[in-house]
């Protein structure tokens, strides 16, 4: 769940990104994409967080495009929380993830995400249209498509943070683990691996539990590191 913070209310025009600033994540494409986006609506501005080899390169980039005034580099924020919230659209432009915690915690905030259709995890977090848009993976025109649609339709924004809100909560570790133990009471009810399935279930439990203490850690750590 979103915890007991406030989340986005969808009315601040910024939209956010967050993570490593790593050629995967192609924050370049990122700031192309936005060049097109203020061209259309210089009344949004856009915020990256973290930090990482490619921060100068990623300077370099936006003062030639004259973006200055529009994109910024936030370096590493520590809870990345309450900069979320401030945000009213998500944005993940990688053309990999792993899983896509980001994804997670900008829903978990109340904000849809716009978000590459990359391996392997967008498309398993994101209803598209429903809580956030997924795009093809590499394309500036898309990438600005999807920010658009969302920055003009105040209405349709604000209905799919809503719903990222609620949906986000089936990644919470304790639905998680709630998962598992109604999966495992299931099976081991079936009779036959009673004593593999006993020791199974302790240890998955005890992996999403621990999971519980870990994450919130981890997220910050992982998505500015």
């Amino acid at each position: 769940m979103a915890g007991a913070r406030r989340p986005a209310d969808g009315t601040g025009k910024w939209v956010v990104a967050a993570g490593r600033l790593a050629p995967a994540k192609r924050y370049d494409l990122l700031i192309k994409a936005f060049e097109k986006v203020v061209a259309e609506r210089p009344d949004w501005r856009l915020r990256i967080y973290g930090a990482g080899a490619e921060r100068a390169k990623l300077r370099a980039l936006i003062d030639k495009r004259g973006l200055y005034n529009h994109i910024y580099l936030m370096g590493p924020a520590t809870p990345l929380d309450p900069e979320w919230v401030k945000g009213s659209i998500g944005v993940v432009t990688s053309s990999l993830e792993s899983f896509g915690m980001t994804i997670v915690e900008a829903m978990r905030s109340g904000l849809p995400v716009v978000s590459t259709d990359c391996p392997h995890g967008p498309g398993e977090i994101i209803e598209d249209g429903v809580d956030g848009l997924l795009v093809p993976t590499g394309k500036v025109d898309a990438i600005a498509a999807g920010l658009l649609k969302l920055i003009n339709d105040d209405e349709l924004r604000r209905g799919m943070g809503r719903a990222a809100l609620e949906n986000s909560a089936r990644f919470d570790p304790a639905e998680v683990a709630g998962r598992y133990e109604a999966l495992f009471t299931d099976l081991a009810s079936r009779g036959g691996l009673r004593g593999s399935l006993h020791r199974t279930r302790g240890a998955l439990l005890s992996s999403a539990l621990r999971t519980s203490d870990r994450s919130r850690s981890a997220l910050r750590k992982a998505k500015t590191a």
